[in-house]
């Protein structure tokens, strides 16, 4: 059956993809690839196909449910995180650059600490991390989670850590270092950014 995204909520565009709220159900959303490149779903999908048979845990991770046919194109079913209120959980990128935090900077800290050993302890590779990928769920006042929404894979030239701890581990260390040095350089002049930074470990 197809589904009608003529009046689904977007919740946010890339440069490659829009996001809607599923019109069915208030826990996922559904990615259109506009790009023309067929390739962005078919590499992805296949990571996440590789996570699922090795039973990671997607605690902090969105949920892959396959593709869908929709009224826009052919889609691709995620979870879709919310906070404690209902709301949509806002990305990290939007609480940097939010005038005050609902929210201690440690608690976003601790959070960012955690999602870095979880990375670790799963052995999931990234193409990137971004701020814009990551989204803060508020499971209480003062408590929350990272979640990846975008960018799982492996766009290595040898995919080693697809298949070895010792090289996953290289992989993640790589790319938390790369993503927690770019962040005084993507927002220069913010005071919360440098002292966030100086609570994340190396």
């Amino acid at each position: 059956m197809m589904l009608n995204l003529d009046k689904a909520v977007v919740i946010g565009k890339g440069s490659s993809r829009i996001c809607y709220v599923h019109p069915e159900d208030a826990g996922k959303c559904i990615k259109i690839n506009f790009s023309g490149n067929p390739k962005i779903t078919t590499e992805e999908l296949s990571h996440y196909r590789r996570y699922q048979r090795r039973k990671i845990s997607w605690e902090m991770a969105a949920v892959s449910y396959g593709k869908v046919d929709t009224s826009a194109g052919e889609g691709v079913v995620f979870s879709l995180a919310r906070d404690h209120d209902g709301n949509i959980s806002r990305t990290l990128d939007y609480y940097l650059q939010s005038v005050k935090l609902p929210f201690a900077l440690d608690d976003l800290a601790d959070a960012l600490e955690t999602f870095k050993w979880y990375l670790l302890e799963e052995r999931i590779v990234v193409r990137e991390l971004k701020a814009d990928n990551l989204v803060y769920q508020r499971t209480g006042s003062q408590q929350g989670k990272m979640i990846i929404v975008d960018g799982i894979g492996n766009n290595e030239c040898l995919p080693l850590a697809n298949y070895s701890r010792l090289f996953s581990t290289r992989a993640v260390s790589r790319k938390w270092r790369k993503f927690r040095n770019s962040l005084p350089v993507l927002y220069p002049g913010n005071s919360r950014v440098l002292r966030l930074v100086e609570m994340l470990s190396d």
